[in-house]
């Protein structure tokens, strides 16, 4: 279905869309920096065509990496739905993932030891557990503060993101540090 740009109208729906979806601050403000890119490009006042979304997504794939493209297509498509313009949609673009890092960008154990013992020879004994952590765990920087007291004491913590649960387990040596 075909609609004029009303920038303002359309952002003010879609952000009340966003909030509504229960989406994270940090979101909105991303679907919304997206969203306003898109409607920057397609222009007020004009059409939101099928033909229009294709050359976006064109430009986008010029300027950023496929990865960051896909990103922004998927708050253009919410924006699109959301407006009722289900059938202007476009896919992402296809990707292809490596399970692991190559190996030049991973850390080596001498550098990862390295990195321990300058931090500790610094006085900053709290980098030092945290990279230890995350290295020992394998999770996120945002997953930290899941990490508690009581966590050490049972050696497991929920941690709780994005709307999901799981358990990560904490190595002995780690919560004896």
């Amino acid at each position: 279905m075909e609609q004029k740009i009303n920038k303002k109208k359309m952002l003010l729906q879609f952000e009340k869309n966003l909030k509504e979806s229960e989406k994270s601050m940090a979101t909105i403000r991303k679907y919304l920096r997206d969203a306003k890119g898109f409607l920057d490009y397609a222009g007020e006042g004009n059409a939101v065509t099928k033909e229009v979304v294709i050359a976006y997504k064109q430009e986008l794939i010029r300027t950023y990496a496929v990865t960051s493209a896909n990103s922004i297509l998927a708050a253009v498509n919410q924006l699109l739905r959301g407006a009722g313009c289900a059938d202007c949609t476009v896919k992402a673009f296809k990707v292809q993932r490596d399970a692991f890092r190559a190996k030049e960008r991973e850390l080596s154990k001498e550098e990862y030891i390295r990195l321990l013992v300058t931090a500790k020879k610094m006085g900053r004994v709290r980098l030092c557990l945290v990279m230890q952590t995350v290295c020992a765990t394998g999770i996120r920087i945002s997953e930290l503060p899941f990490i508690t007291v009581e966590s050490l004491r049972t050696r497991r913590a929920q941690v709780l993101l994005k709307g999901k649960t799981r358990t990560v387990l904490l190595p002995a040596e780690l919560c004896k540090e």
